[in-house]
């Protein structure tokens, strides 16, 4: 376990991007210390054609840049907080079930995407197949079912194709270097085998913001302090 209590105070300002159609409930469990600044940066509907740049530059508009800040990105989140931070340098970037670079993406969703394969009915698929989101996500129990399908049934067809797409045509080569990765050991969405985080949660899929909330949380505490 680590000793936070002898870490010493950083007064980043925090900003929290969830996941591809999550809102930031998804980071009720995560508990940090009083002295932190948090801030949700909510996503935005995609214009026509947009580029993932175009988009950060759109999400950054809230951060104060005239601060330290650190950016922490769940899923699809975390991919764009490493755009953001192209833009706006961040003292840190924290990255939870998240990839880094193109190549950590599994080969065979880089070849879906290639083939275009996620434009043939998918948003359907993701809208319409409960089992098979339960599967990728690796939800189990009634609760956290209904929540997945809640998050996927209030996202727009729009931004679920557009997200989707810009994952899968995300072509960042380099690991920033003030990035922090941590992955689960089970997520079947980005696997460990490709991803080499820097933190390993044992047991923990791809929901595991809900379900290891405190390893999570001592892990960004650590690393921001």
């Amino acid at each position: 376990m680590l000793d936070t209590d002898q870490l010493p105070t950083v007064n980043y300002q925090l900003y929290f991007i969830s996941g591809l159609g999550a809102d930031r409930q998804a980071f009720d469990r995560i508990k940090l210390p009083e002295h932190f600044c948090i801030n949700y940066i909510d996503w935005l509907e995609p214009e026509k054609n947009e580029t993932i740049e175009h988009y950060a530059k759109r999400m950054a508009e809230s951060i104060d840049t005239s601060k330290p800040f650190a950016l922490i990105g769940l899923s699809f989140g975390g991919i764009m907080c490493i755009e953001i931070s192209k833009l706006y340098p961040a003292e840190k970037v924290i990255l939870i079930s998240s990839i880094a670079t193109h190549t950590q993406l599994p080969w065979y969703l880089r070849f879906a995407g290639n083939l275009q394969l996620h434009k043939v009915g998918f948003i359907y698929l993701l809208k319409n197949t409960d089992f098979m989101m339960n599967f990728i996500f690796g939800v189990h129990t009634p609760k956290m079912k209904s929540y997945l399908k809640e998050m996927i049934d209030k996202t727009s067809s729009n931004y679920l194709s557009w997200s989707l797409d810009t994952i899968l045509k995300w072509r960042n080569a380099i690991k920033p270097t003030n990035a922090v990765q941590i992955n689960g050991e089970t997520d079947k969405l980005f696997q460990l085998k490709y991803c080499l985080p820097d933190y390993k949660i044992n047991r923990g899929s791809h929901f595991m913001i809900l379900t290891h909330a405190n390893d999570i949380s001592r892990i960004i505490e650590k690393e921001l302090s």
